[in-house]
């Protein structure tokens, strides 16, 4: 390529006319202001409503943290438009009257110009109508529920894996591998709308490919799973997903061992912790995998995840990066600052809902398959992948890339 050299006085008139317009940018952005909307000249006020001390929090939390480590790296390197993002993170303790009130104080009483998280189904469906007919968007869900996703709606922005696509992926991926014909497969779930959803898509797979699902649940703080387990017994599944916390799959995987089931089982994407593995063991955890849509920090090396990584450990997160609730947190954030930051010098609102109705692409390079909005399509990341893990080396393995499991969501 030719090198190019600008006369100096040319050169000097460039640098000048961009500095001036970057400048002018930062002016503008500094002297509008739109409280109502959580806009103020050195900031804009983002919330998130998640379960940071209950019986789900140690998934939720891990987001949470994920989702504000991004936005401090933003903050660190000047903001948006000159403004930090503060983000105002409110505790629903995975209790749906607490959600409510969350979701008025960051709507009304300390305005944000829009929020992520909304991780429990029950405030979802819930709060479905409040939010489809208001001025707040719902930027990045952690659960996808059909009250809150469909119809499609420009207030609603999934930003996790789908039930669906996990469901697809899951049994599309174990079918093939060990060449199951009519599966017999089991859904293991804590008692909530989103496990009862899941389960939907588990049957209407199964059913896919020749076979059967039928289901087992449980309480969110179940201790003790031996009734769950004498069933899976009795049923002799081919193949068991399971939907849940941490523990759920924990408690499922260790009885299971006790009584000598050795029965293939994936977890969805939120049970991608290895704090999750660990506590299984070798023995137990030998059984068990789960289906994602974001690659664990430090599993391989693409660009994505090498910047994640390397902010995490500045920051002391080191042992979060590797759960996948940091990466879908950090994920949502920067779905959240790009559609920001083209809301332009004087955001609202309103100018966020229309330049993200009008359909945009979050490139994580490479922590997830790129992900596409359109006007008609908020539903998020659909390409997922199966990942186990390694006890020797203590880390996480993934099969194959994500181009090979794209048939099975198409």
């Amino acid at each position: 390529m030719k090198q190019v050299d600008f006369p100096l006085n040319t050169w000097n008139r460039m640098m000048v006319g961009a500095g001036a317009m970057a400048l002018s940018l930062t002016c503008a952005a500094q002297s509008f202001e739109a409280p109502a909307d959580g806009v103020y000249k050195d900031r804009v006020d983002w919330g998130v409503t998640m379960d940071m001390s209950g019986p789900t929090s140690a998934s939720q939390s891990i987001w949470v943290n994920g989702f504000q480590a991004y936005m401090r790296k933003v903050n660190e390197a000047g903001g948006i438009h000159g403004r930090k993002v503060n983000v105002l993170a409110e505790d629903n303790r995975y209790n749906a009257a607490a959600d409510k009130i969350a979701f008025e104080k960051l709507t009304v009483q300390t305005p944000v110009i829009a929020i992520s998280g909304m991780g429990t189904s029950a405030s979802q469906v819930a709060l479905a109508a409040t939010i489809k007919s208001g001025k707040v968007p719902i930027v990045g869900t952690y659960t996808p529920t059909r009250a809150l996703s469909e119809p499609v709606s420009p207030m609603v922005y999934n930003g996790f894996c789908g039930y669906k696509e996990m469901a697809q992926t899951g049994i599309g991926y174990y079918i093939d591998s060990l060449k199951l014909k009519a599966p017999k497969i089991m859904t293991v779930a804590i008692e909530s709308t989103g496990g009862k959803e899941y389960h939907e898509y588990v049957t209407d797979v199964a059913k896919k490919y020749g076979g059967t699902a039928t289901m087992v649940t449980m309480k969110v703080t179940a201790v003790d799973v031996t009734p769950q387990v004498l069933e899976i017994a009795a049923q002799k599944p081919d193949l068991i997903t399971v939907y849940g916390v941490a523990n759920t799959a924990i408690l499922t995987l260790k009885a299971m061992q006790q009584y000598g089931l050795k029965i293939p089982t994936f977890g969805i994407s939120y049970l991608g912790a290895p704090q999750i593995f660990q506590a299984m063991g070798p023995e137990a955890g030998a059984s068990y995998s789960f289906v994602s849509c974001f690659t664990p920090g430090g599993s391989d090396q693409t660009a994505g995840n090498r910047e994640m990584s390397a902010f995490a450990d500045k920051v002391g997160h080191a042992a979060m990066k590797e759960d996948i609730n940091y990466v879908a947190g950090w994920f949502v954030a920067q779905m959240s600052a790009e559609s920001l930051a083209k809301a332009g010098p004087q955001p609202t609102r309103a100018k966020l809902v229309d330049v993200m109705n009008a359909g945009f692409v979050v490139d994580s390079k490479g922590l997830a398959a790129p992900v596409t909005y359109t006007p008609t399509n908020h539903t998020g990341p659909t390409v997922l992948k199966i990942f186990g893990y390694d006890y020797g080396s203590k880390k996480f393995k993934h099969f194959g890339e994500y181009s090979d499991y794209a048939k099975y969501t198409k």
